[in-house]
């Protein structure tokens, strides 16, 4: 009986960790108030499009630089901002 359950734990163990359920680790959480505060810091006040780019980070990186960008956001202030963003 005891070998049985050995092998059962064994294939079990194996199937989970072929399926990636035991070694999936949680995805991390997009930071809009990073990508934010980021910005306020540099001196830009918050406006709504730097929240639709914050947000936009994480899915699409480069939507997030275009609308930064189309707000006359410093080209280099608005990649660390989306940086900040997608983490």
């Amino acid at each position: 009986m005891n070998i049985t359950r050995k092998i059962a734990t064994a294939l079990t163990g194996a199937a989970l960790a072929a399926s990636g359920v035991i070694f999936t680790a949680p995805t991390a959480h997009a930071d809009v108030n990073s990508c934010l505060s980021y910005l306020e810091s540099i001196g830009y006040p918050f406006k709504t499009e730097h929240f639709y780019g914050c947000y936009h980070a994480k899915r699409d990186w480069m939507l997030c630089y275009d609308i930064l960008r189309n707000d006359n956001v410093h080209y280099g202030v608005a990649a660390r901002a989306c940086d900040y963003g997608a983490m």
